[in-house]
């Protein structure tokens, strides 16, 4: 099994659950609250770590006490973790839950997020010298994050990059991506068109240089497209009722079975099984299966 490295955010989401959202000016009496950690960077490192995968996250929390919350949770759940301590608060979500459409509107305050640098991704690189993969998202620094695809290509690791929340990336760092996982609406975003048809969507990508795309299709499933093979799963149907870390728990599960040499499709099955038992259940890290409830 290789090891897998998760660049990444922390953050206290605050998760309302409600029938009913507010419009401008409105007030509404929601059905329940939930306070947890979560974080895509957390989420996923979790994800891939509760499912067998050898993995170390690299993350930002502040000098307070929910920086303090983060580190001792996350290490009660044997997450392997190096932790930057910034001087900026420790990154907050606010989380509406539509519990009719199961469908999630967030707020992020990054805070320390926003203190990777990139000299903490050369540290953290030459720390952990004998890791294969590396999985990060979007949100830390856009520029911190295309360093971190560079240097981790240059060394030689198969790169993963969820680019959520969209921000837009310059060209150039798109032949540094090996799986650009994106969700449907992301990926419209990317190639600048809503209800975009996925081949004519990785052709885009492709040309700039990309190696391999698969969107995360929710309710129907996953896509995957390359220059010589586009592979399509199935969806698992399950009654959803949150689905905050549905993608998080893809991706978690989708590197830890391509560390244990595991073919995309086989990967991609094992990651549409974990997400659809997430999203059958309410939070970010708590709602992530175990290993011995997917095998």
């Amino acid at each position: 099994m290789s090891k897998i490295l998760v660049i990444g955010s922390l953050s206290i989401d605050n998760v309302t659950y409600t029938k009913v959202l507010p419009g401008p000016g409105t007030t509404v009496f929601g059905e329940s609250f939930l306070s947890n950690i979560g974080g895509k960077g957390a989420n996923q490192a979790c994800a891939a770590t509760f499912l067998g995968g050898d993995v170390t996250f690299f993350g930002s929390i502040g000098k307070d006490q929910n920086g303090d919350y983060i580190s001792s949770f996350l290490k009660s759940l044997g997450v392997k973790g190096v932790l930057k301590r910034s001087s900026k608060q420790t990154g907050v979500a606010s989380i509406t839950l539509d519990t009719f459409t199961k469908e999630n509107r967030i707020i992020i305050v990054p805070g320390a997020n926003m203190d990777i640098t990139k000299k903490d991704i050369e540290f953290i690189l030459n720390k952990e010298k004998d890791i294969k993969y590396l999985l990060i998202q979007l949100e830390n620094p856009v520029d911190t994050v295309c360093f971190a695809l560079k240097k981790a290509k240059e060394l030689g690791l198969t790169t993963i990059l969820n680019p959520a929340p969209y921000h837009e990336l310059p060209d150039d760092v798109f032949p540094f991506i090996d799986y650009f996982i994106p969700n449907e609406h992301e990926l419209a975003s990317f190639v600048g068109k809503q209800n975009a048809d996925y081949q004519e969507a990785a052709r885009v990508l492709l040309k700039k240089g990309l190696k391999n795309l698969i969107v995360t299709l929710g309710k129907n499933g996953s896509l995957f497209i390359n220059r010589e093979a586009q592979i399509k799963i199935e969806p698992i149907k399950v009654d959803a009722i949150d689905t905050t870390a549905a993608g998080d728990s893809f991706l978690g599960a989708f590197v830890t079975a391509l560390s244990q040499d595991k073919s995309i499709k086989q990967a991609m099955e094992f990651a549409n099984r974990c997400s659809a038992i997430t999203v059958t259940r309410k939070g970010a890290i708590v709602s992530l299966p175990k290993l011995e409830e997917v095998i």
